[in-house]
């Protein structure tokens, strides 16, 4: 059976706000959460203060996926296809497999489609080896 990889993706928004980067990471959760994920979680923005609810303090912007490495090409391309809809929407992408990490960053406005593809076969076989 394939191990599991954790896969986290952090969208930032140049002039937007929290609400802003807060819908479009729901949008893009509801997407991910389409492919065949184990899970798919809001980041903590860490310790919740005392009578502040836990889903109130999320890190805005960030998701956390758990899913087999055979799904990695799949939500690659879900990614690409999602920011190419929303160009002005950088996105970070950071990747672990037991002690390994890759991270890529792609920011449409300074990237090109070549380019993240480019970056895309070399994160994927950085997690390979």
């Amino acid at each position: 059976m394939d191990k599991s990889t954790e896969v986290l993706i952090s969208l930032s928004l140049s002039d937007g706000d929290s609400t802003e980067l807060d819908e479009l990471t729901r949008q893009l959760r509801s997407e991910i959460e389409e492919l065949n994920v184990e899970s798919i979680n809001y980041v903590s923005a860490g310790e919740t203060p005392a009578g502040v609810k836990a889903a109130d303090w999320t890190a805005v912007g960030q998701l956390a996926v758990t899913l087999a490495p055979t799904i990695i090409p799949p939500l690659f391309d879900l990614l690409k296809s999602w920011v190419d809809r929303k160009p002005s929407t950088p996105v970070k992408i950071k990747i672990g497999v037991g002690r390994r990490t890759a991270q890529i960053e792609y920011d449409p406005t300074k990237t090109n489609v070549e380019d993240l593809d480019s970056l895309v076969k070399a994160l994927s076989r950085s997690i390979k080896k």
